[in-house]
């Protein structure tokens, strides 16, 4: 095997700068989505479940990295799991498979949160048109969440055909035949 390239957009950029996208990414979205969620199904909007909101801002992120999980349950024996502080606060759980996986299989494990739980909230957004202004604030949560998966996962589609890919500290490995 050969490595072929190495991602790594946080050593490449900086922590700092990839949150900022995140969070660029973040308003973006809420400000997209928002404005044709209340023209198009505009109802008054209440806010009497703002602990249900809370419940929900704080479990988009645990479903988030159980959604990256479940491609990988196969190889369930060899994850690592990790947990680090950035910015005295934020709790950034890591998981890493100690074996090369293939391309495909991990750009379906970058997506699938994405695809899953936006879809949800989408959802939400259209039957639950009086608490929209939650499911659109969940959502772009959640988008500027997935903002570097997707990053990740535009990164290795332009890779070789049969590459295999590889966690390590230096962040992505992909790994070609020779």
């Amino acid at each position: 095997m050969h490595c072929w390239k190495t991602i790594n957009l946080e050593k490449q950029f900086g922590f700092y700068r990839v949150f900022l996208l995140s969070c660029l990414t973040m308003m973006m979205v809420f400000s997209i989505i928002y404005v044709p969620i209340d023209l198009f199904f505009s109802k008054s909007l209440y806010d009497n479940h703002l602990l249900t909101f809370m419940v929900g801002l704080l479990s988009i992120y645990p479903l988030h990295k159980f959604f990256h999980l479940l491609p990988f349950m196969p190889y369930a024996r060899q994850i690592k799991c990790k947990c680090l502080r950035k910015l005295q606060i934020v709790p950034i759980v890591s998981l890493r498979v100690d074996l090369p996986i293939s391309k495909y299989r991990y750009i379906v494990a970058l997506i699938s949160p994405f695809i899953i739980i936006n879809s949800t909230l989408l959802l939400g957004c259209i039957y639950f048109t009086h608490h929209a202004h939650y499911f659109t604030i969940l959502l772009a949560y959640h988008t500027g969440i997935c903002a570097i998966d997707l990053i990740y996962a535009k990164q290795l589609m332009y890779s070789p055909k049969n590459a295999l890919i590889e966690e390590n500290d230096d962040g992505f490995e992909i790994l070609i035949f020779q």
